[in-house]
Order: structure tokens, then C-alpha cells, then sequence
């Protein structure tokens, strides 16, 4: 979101100073920030069971191309993109909830159960009974890239791009874990779960931050091959009342082939840096790790599981629901809280951080919510 926001003020004329720590070489000794964005998959849809969700997501995968030509990157692949829950039981609401706004929204899918789905994807097994909506625009995007893409047209805009951690702000003084400080006239702070935890806002904002494990399995080339139909996939279990996410095989900057799932129902709270820190030097939980890879083996039977592992991922759920995008104090915008879902959308909450940082007003941007930021009465 802050590099995406970097883009839209620099290419609108103004002086843009992008801050932020480069991905750590070894995690291991790194002291902080992570992010999870360090990853080669993120889900991409238009689909959704909100309609803001929606149209953040439909307004930035239409600027994917422009984006991707202008800066010489490749970061999406439309695979396509589906949801699936069953027609009863704790899950159904989840179904209502995306094929409703897929309607309303007028959202171009293909509405499949039944034998119809079991032919167009074979490789899944759903319970009888089961609703899916597949959605041509979906599919999945490298976040790295995606970010490098911004950063890039950023930078040709004219913006600076500082590698460093911001370990304090006062009013416009931004201090450097160099020592260097840097003057603005505005600040945007788009510090992800670490929003409220650093020296850089004035209140904590009301957001839950969790631990959540990623499993892996790793396909050797041909079995990736073997899967090059395959979408990506959101999808409530039977019985279940929360929703998994799936990656298709993708090839890693290590050269392996991984199918990833995520997507556990609770995780242990992250309060501190400390917390996030020892959080991200590790690999998840193994006992999540067993239950995602369990829910793997059934929703595909037929995938070889004997290479699998787990690792480290973070979310920041907000009060509200939907992104913080909000001027917090005079030259402060507050730019955070993807809610697991603000990777895809990220180009247009950006845009939408750019035009509050810039004096604009969000109420003419044609979504539902306003987007406030909520303080944490917590003491």
C-alpha cells in the first residue's frame, strides 16, 4: 500500500521520499520490520463476499497492465480466481455473502456446482451440495514484483527511495535507524501490522494482529505441469464456518514448485515488535501447519503431500472491517489494515492513501465505507 501510494503522489508532481527496509537476507538475524509480502503468491479476485472489497480490487487489476508495461515488470497471472462454499450449514452464509455481491456488483463469473464443477476442475473434491463462482480476472500476483513495479514507476516519477527503518516520527521529522532524519511536510505511515506498535503514530489504532502459519507442499516439475488449469481457490469446508485460501503450483525464486494454503480459523495475538520479531524468525505452527495440510489432502486427493512444510505470516484485522485510510492529525495520514485480503487491492488503496494525504475527500470515491481509522481504547 506505501509503495503503491508513493507512485500515485509522484506521478501526481509531488516530492515523495519512499522509507522502508529492504526483504532480509536471513530472517534468522534480522531485528524487524518483516512483512508478509515476502512471498512469490498472493490471491488476486474481483469476487467477494463485501462489495468495497470489490471494487477495490476491480479498480486495481484494471491498472495491473498499465503498470506492469510502464515499468518493464510481470507480476500477474490471470489463472482465474474461485470461491466455493457449501449450499448448508455453517458455511452457507459465506456462498450468499460472494454470489450476492457477484450479482449486485455485476461481476463477470461462472456460476458452477455439481457435475459442472467436478468437470471444469477436476483436481478439486467438494462436498455434495457445494456453490462456486469462478471469476476470469482472478488468479495471483508475485507481491515482490508487484511492489518492485511500483517502486519503479515511483522513482521515474522522481521519487526518493530510502532503505532504511523509520524508528520515530515528530510532526514532520522522520528519524532513520541510520541516525539520518528526514523533513516532510506530510507522512503517510503504511507500516502494516506494525501500525500502533512503532514510534510513528500517535495513538495504536484498533487493529488485531495474528500469527498466522502458511503450509507449503513442493511438486516436482512435471506434477506442477500436470496442475496448469488450476485457479486459485477460497472455499469454506463442510462443517466448517471459516474460509481457507489455495495457491496453484508456483515456482519460487529458489527454483521449487509449492502449492500454498493458508487460512486458520484463530491464531495467537502479536502485541509488540519483540512479538513479531520472534513470530517471523520462526516457521509457523506446526500444529496449524498439520491441520491446513489435512484440509489440503481433502479438498485435493490427489496431490502428492510427502514434501510439505510450513511458514510465518501475519494479519491485521481492523474494527471495521475494511482498510484505515485516514488524515489522523494535521500532516498525518494513517494508511493500514489489509484484513487478509489487501494485497490484490493494493494500487487502489494507495491511490485512495494519495488523495487523503493530498487534502482530498474519500466520499465521492463511490464505496460503501468511509475507511476511518479507530483508536484502541485499550489502555
Amino acid at each position: 500500500m506505501g509503495t503503491a501510494c508513493a507512485r500515485h503522489l509522484a506521478e501526481a508532481g509531488h516530492s515523495v521520499v519512499l522509507i522502508g527496509p529492504e526483504e532480509p537476507a536471513d530472517p534468522a538475524l534480522f531485528e524487524g520490520p518483516f512483512a508478509s509480502h515476502h512471498d512469490a503468491g498472493r490471491i488476486t479476485r474481483i469476487l467477494a463476499h463485501d462489495a468495497d472489497w470489490a471494487r477495490l480490487s476491480a479498480r486495481s487489476i484494471a491498472r495491473y497492465g498499465d503498470i506492469e508495461a510502464r515499468s518493464g515488470i510481470g507480476f500477474y497471472h490471470p489463472v482465474g480466481g474461485m470461491m466455493a462454499a457449501p449450499s448448508a450449514g455453517p458455511g452457507a452464509a459465506f456462498g450468499d455473502a460472494f454470489l450476492g455481491v457477484a450479482g449486485t456488483e455485476g461481476i463477470a463469473h461462472d456460476r458452477l456446482e455439481g457435475a459442472a464443477l467436478a468437470a471444469r476442475f477436476p483436481m478439486f473434491r467438494f462436498a455434495p451440495g457445494t456453490r462456486a463462482a469462478w471469476d476470469p480476472a482472478g488468479g495471483w500476483i508475485d507481491p515482490r514484483a508487484m511492489r518492485r513495479a511500483e517502486e519503479t514507476l515511483a522513482i521515474a516519477a522522481g521519487a526518493r527511495v530510502l532503505p532504511d527503518v523509520a524508528v520515530a516520527r515528530r510532526d514532520g521529522r522522520i528519524t532513520l535507524g541510520s541516525g539520518e532524519a528526514v523533513d516532510a511536510g506530510e507522512v503517510v505511515v503504511a507500516t502494516g501490522a506494525y501500525a500502533g506498535m512503532d514510534a510513528l503514530l500517535p495513538f495504536r489504532p484498533a487493529m488485531e494482529v495474528y500469527a498466522r502459519t502458511i503450509a507449503f507442499v513442493e511438486l516436482a516439475q512435471r506434477e506442477a505441469a500436470a496442475l496448469a488449469g488450476m485457479p486459485t481457490l477460497i472455499f469454506v469446508p463442510e462443517e466448517q464456518a471459516h474460509d481457507l485460501y489455495l495457491l496453484p503450483p508456483i515456482r519460487y525464486p529458489d527454483g521449487r514448485w509449492l502449492v500454498k494454503i493458508g487460512g486458520e480459523d484463530d491464531s495467537p495475538r502479536l502485541r509488540t515488535k519483540p512479538d513479531m520479531t520472534r513470530w517471523f524468525r520462526g516457521s509457523g505452527s506446526a500444529g496449524a501447519g498439520r491441520e491446513l495440510l489435512a484440509a489440503l489432502g481433502r479438498v485435493m486427493p490427489g496431490l502428492p503431500m510427502e514434501r510439505s512444510f510450513t511458514g510465518a505470516c501475519a494479519v491485521a484485522f481492523t474494527t471495521t472491517g475494511k482498510p484505515y485510510v485516514a488524515r489522523i492529525a494535521p500532516g498525518l495520514t494513517l494508511l493500514a489494515g489489509g484484513n487478509g485480503a489487501g494485497a490484490k487491492c493494493a494500487d487502489e488503496l494507495g491511490r485512495l492513501g494519495a488523495l487523503v494525504a493530498t487534502g482530498g475527500d474519500l466520499a465521492d470515491e463511490g464505496y460503501g465505507c468511509d475507511f476511518r481509522a479507530v483508536e484502541d481504547a485499550a489502555p
